[in-house]
């Protein structure tokens, strides 16, 4: 059955319970009624056609976002033009009328955009989007600065041959990058997938036959017939005003020409088939086994999008997808579970999101059979169409959607200016209705709250169709692997449409999460920081309390525990269960509570907590509302109290995750992690993890150093921040906190010595590794360490020498040698360890140009020293000062800056405006003279065997 008349089957159902009055006395169907548009936005076309959305937005104030949606992608390409429209996104940055050569990017740098960061475009198979985000907007002249350039974008590039020419490398070298297993697969099983449609020959990549020899009139030619006004939309949401911008969009493009006899923009159509199609397919450098079973169905007509009906079929198909989930996400927390992971979810049938829907069930092998795994979730996908869904699953999959909304809705105030921006993009390319959210919420709430369970099962009894249907298979080429055939794969699904599956039970704990109420402690002192303008709690316990009161989102609070020192003293028999820690931290217990458990108790909650432990220190961290604030105190009292895993989740978990690396061990990635770590460090637990050392993880020992790691409150400091009131948090903080177990005695207050041998060896030298490829390219990791005095300023110079570097190795490497696709460079100085400081890069390459790039870059480490100009360090100032000016106003930020401090009393947040302003070229090339003399430049390459 399509998805339009299964629609409409319940359309009629949905009008009765939602809206009985109006059905009876007018006959209409209100589910079919046009929603208002949100009258925050001003939207209108000019003559030539082009669309405009402007929204006046001041958060983050001072700043706007511009963008240029097109509706032009891959698959308006013909045959001899595969890869001409992503050609095309990265010549935008190469030259227009206005901005020639590499003028573009040097202008707004100049002003603190930058680029990959705030200025960037995507090429997708029916769109290309580019945007200018963050852009300081003070000036009217930056506003028409940024107009302009879209103006360039859609009308006026340059297309120099010159240009072209050099590009033909990047792209190859980004195809070198992404042409790897899985996609190597992808590309071949296309035509399979779409065998009458150009969808199975529309990759946005393109062949590099094409991409190599392309005439550049061609580009020009492609570029004049398909960009166009009426295919463009300018969108423009910040701290401006919209009378003016409106009237500069007007001034700008209207002189856009629309081409006489343009071309009619069709959407590719696929039509629809009987049965399944089987696309099979295997690479030596595929990771992973994966099945996905694809259910295809015609997307909600695009007249009736701007309608209740599109948010009503989004709540069905999100309830139906989260309940599904759930159940998946039970068995695979049992040891005997037949998948490493499995998922369902509604959305876009592949590449041809446009035109086709579907409803996706993908399973992820633990070893090298798919066909049990495939078998398994097909199954709970029959046993939620045959038999429905429970009472209760539906009511905590709504309370947690409802939440969410409401969340959203609660942060109406401070919503930011890409929230705007992705909606607006979605009406031009989609058609999706943009009422705003005062009318989504009750819209939201209405339809959550009346439509009963029955509908959900209804719904779902008609999505799983005999026909129109995808079931896909990517494997790796491995020792052990055989490609399951066409014909086991329909035996498969013939044998679970045969069983008779029982209808799923639904298994809640009832019993508190907290076994007995804590006995409260008390807050012993009260300090006000000034400062950070903070309340500082001591409580009975020793532990510390840090409260940062904000305003900036109404629905936010952050919370962060921090305390030094760690598990590095545990002996070498406990390696291989700390290697496995951090993964076994993402699906702990809580008491009785395992971690299926705590997903059901949480749902309708926002309210998260993370733990984390490693060698030197250790941390919680998580977010909640104001009004779930007692879930997460509750979580944070149980994760000191009994941090647990029962057998059976801890053996599936070593089972899911040692069956996935197993196939991976043998990729390029990750013999370069592997050969990378063994080169740079001594310690066992600096390693890469493996399937033998999950397997040798012991259960006991993990729980033993978790709970030795939460032993003694007073080790730690609890950070709050956001929308929290220190006279409501009190008596939480006493109950959950200052009632724990803490000896101030014995507290851990900072660590005394480290271990060289968790930190990276010294020295000058160059490792070099092989392996097979496919697809051949050369890794390179290039890593300088030093030791260096942790101040603010030497913190900056880090940062500021790790993005002068990325720039010359993007104008170099990237443009002028096209030997990468992407390469950039970070500096950064740890708060604590052993040679703090690092300046570090790490790409893939092609390796013909080893010899040239190589040296090169061990120059400009050198050059940095002597050669740093004013034209190089301001706009990297610039984009650091309107960063730290616009973080002052977020929360995240202000978490960070107080854990930072905690962790070496360095406060490197208060005044780092100040500070950055200071910097001078000769502090610079001060910090990297003292970098370099420290003779400490290893490197460590991972090349293609021959």
């Amino acid at each position: 059955m399509k998805a339009t008349s299964r629609l409409m089957s319940v359309l009629v159902l949905l009008a009765c319970v939602l809206f009985p009055g109006i059905v009876r006395a007018q006959g209409q169907n209100p589910m079919l009624q046009p929603l208002p548009v949100d009258t925050a936005v001003r939207i209108g076309k000019l003559p030539n056609g082009l669309t405009y959305y402007i929204r006046h937005n001041e958060y983050p104030k001072g700043q706007a976002d511009f963008y240029i949606a097109q509706n032009v992608g891959s698959i308006l390409e013909e045959d001899n033009q595969r890869g001409l429209a992503h050609f095309l996104e990265h010549m935008c940055f190469n030259g227009t009328t206005n901005f020639p050569d590499n003028q573009l990017r040097e202008w707004l740098e100049s002003i603190g955009v930058k680029f990959g960061a705030n200025l960037n475009a995507y090429t997708g198979v029916d769109e290309t989007v580019y945007n200018i985000n963050n852009v300081p907007v003070a000036r009217e002249s930056v506003q028409d600065s940024c107009l302009l350039i879209l103006h360039d974008w859609a009308n006026d590039l340059t297309l120099d041959p010159k240009e072209i020419d050099k590009e033909r490398g990047v792209i190859h070298e980004e195809w070198r990058r992404s042409m790897q297993g899985q996609m190597r697969i992808i590309e071949k099983l296309l035509p399979i997938v779409y065998p009458t449609s150009k969808y199975g020959h529309r990759l946005p990549i393109g062949t590099m036959e094409v991409v190599d020899n392309f005439a550049p009139q061609a580009l020009r030619d492609y570029y004049e017939k398909w960009y166009r006004p009426d295919q463009q939309a300018v969108v423009v949401v910040g701290d401006i005003d919209v009378d003016r911008i409106e009237g500069k969009i007007k001034e700008m493009f209207s002189s856009i020409e629309m081409p006489e006899n343009a071309a009619e923009r069709k959407y590719e159509p696929v039509p629809d088939h009987k049965g399944t199609i089987y696309a099979i397919g295997s690479d030596p450098e595929q990771k992973t086994l994966i099945g996905q079973l694809m259910f295809i169905s015609d997307p909600l007509p695009k007249e009736m999008k701007n309608t209740p009906m599109y948010y009503a079929q989004s709540y069905i198909e999100g309830m139906i997808g989260a309940m599904i989930n759930n159940r998946l996400s039970e068995i695979s927390s049992k040891p005997d579970a037949p998948f490493a992971g499995a998922g369902v979810n509604f959305g876009g049938f592949f590449l041809s999101s446009k035109v086709k829907d579907a409803l996706t069930a993908s399973a992820v092998a633990k070893g090298n059979d798919i066909i049990e795994p495939l078998k398994a979730v097909y199954r709970e996908v029959l046993r939620a169409q045959r038999g429905g869904f429970t009472q209760s699953e539906y009511e905590r999959a709504r309370n947690e959607y409802i939440s969410s909304i409401e969340r959203v809705y609660n942060n109406r105030n401070t919503r930011e200016n890409s929230t705007f921006v992705s909606e607006y993009v979605g009406n031009f390319k989609d058609g999706d209705p943009i009422p705003g959210i005062e009318a989504e919420w009750p819209l939201i709430q209405q339809i959550a709250m009346s439509i009963p369970v029955q509908v959900i099962n209804q719904t779902m009894s008609q999505a799983i169709t005999p026909d129109n249907r995808v079931l896909m298979v990517l494997c790796p080429e491995a020792e052990g692997m055989t490609n399951p055939t066409e014909q086991q794969l329909a035996d498969a699904l013939a044998s679970v449409d045969a069983e008779t599956i029982e209808a799923f039970v639904d298994e809640v704990k009832s019993e508190p999460l907290i076994p007995s109420d804590p006995v409260a402690g008390t807050v012993t002192s009260t300090v006000n920081n000034e400062k950070w303008g903070t309340t500082e709690w001591t409580l009975s316990n020793g532990a510390k309390v840090i409260i940062k009161s904000t305003k900036f989102k109404e629905d936010e609070i952050l919370f962060t525990a921090y305390a030094n020192g760690g598990y590095a003293d545990y002996s070498a028999d406990y390696d291989n269960s700390l290697m496995f820690l951090p993964v076994a931290m993402q699906a702990y217990g809580l008491g009785s509570y395992t971690n299926t458990d705590l997903s059901k108790y949480t749902a309708g909650k926002q309210a998260s907590l993370y733990i984390s432990f490693s060698n030197y220190s250790r941390s919680m961290g998580g977010s909640a509302t104001p009004k779930d604030l007692p879930t997460l105190m509750e979580m944070v009292y149980m994760g000191f109290k009994d941090i647990e895993f029962t057998e059976d989740e801890f053996a599936a978990l070593q089972k899911a995750y040692s069956g996935i690396l197993a196939n991976q061990e043998k990729s390029p990635e990750y013999i370069f992690q592997k050969s990378l770590l063994s080169t740079l460090y001594d310690s066992p637990r600096n390693q890469a993890i493996n399937s033998s050392i999950i397997e040798k993880a012991s259960r006991n020992q993990i729980l033993e150093v978790a709970h030795a790691m939460t032993a003694n409150a007073a080790d730690w400091t609890f950070i709050f921040v956001g929308n929290v009131d220190p006279a409501t948090l009190r008596p939480m903080v006493e109950k959950y906190i200052a009632s724990l177990p803490g000896d101030e005695k014995t507290a851990v207050k900072e660590v005394k010595s480290y271990n060289p041998a968790f930190f990276m060896k010294g020295g000058d030298k160059t490792d070099t590794f092989s392996t097979p490829m496919s697809t051949p390219q050369t890794h390179v990791a290039i890593i300088e360490k030093g030791d260096m005095e942790f101040t603010p300023k030497n913190s900056l110079l880090a940062s500021i020498a790790g993005q002068i570097l990325t720039n010359r190795l993007i104008k170099t490497v990237r443009e002028d040698m096209g030997a990468v696709y992407s390469i950039s460079a970070s500096g950064q100085l740890d708060r604590t360890g052993l040679s703090p400081a690092s300046l570090m890069t790490s790409f893939p390459m092609k390796p013909e140009m080893k010899d040239e790039v190589l040296p090169f870059i061990k120059g400009e480490f050198k050059a940095m020293e002597t050669n740093v100009t004013p034209d190089e360090l301001n706009p990297i100032k610039e984009y650091m000062v309107k960063v730290f000016t616009e973080n002052r106003e977020k929360n995240p930020a202000w978490r960070s800056a107080i854990l930072g401090t905690l962790a070496n009393g360095v406060d490197t947040f208060n005044g780092n405006v100040d500070t950055v302003n200071s910097i001078t070229v000769q502090d610079v090339m001060d910090f990297m003279k003292a970098l370099n003399a420290q003779n400490n430049y290893r490197v460590v390459i991972l090349a293609p065997e021959k």
